[in-house]
């Protein structure tokens, strides 16, 4: 979280959403979708990864992609987890 500046104020929207995502499982594939990771990316999201496809395996650096795609497109962890909830994604 400190590498991408993300404070720790949104750590447990953070946490929640992994765990929707994949249960915290490290290089969980989905083969329906392509989406990996700790929060599911998909595969035209890899480049968020510091490595892009080379990151996968790494906890820190699948979490570095998830955080940057959370950022990018919801701004913040709770505004994610509220659009999880509400779109009642599984």
């Amino acid at each position: 979280m400190s590498t991408e500046r993300v404070p720790l104020t949104q750590f447990n929207d953070l946490l929640w959403l992994m765990a929707q995502e994949s249960g915290g499982a490290v290089n969980l594939r989905n083969p329906k979708s392509g989406a990996r990771g700790l929060f599911q990316l998909l595969p035209s999201q890899y480049e968020l990864n510091p490595d892009g496809v080379k990151s996968f395996g790494n906890a820190e650096e699948e979490c570095r992609g998830g955080i940057r795609y959370i950022l990018g497109r919801y701004h913040d962890a709770a505004s994610a987890r509220l659009a999880w909830k509400a779109n009642q994604w599984i």
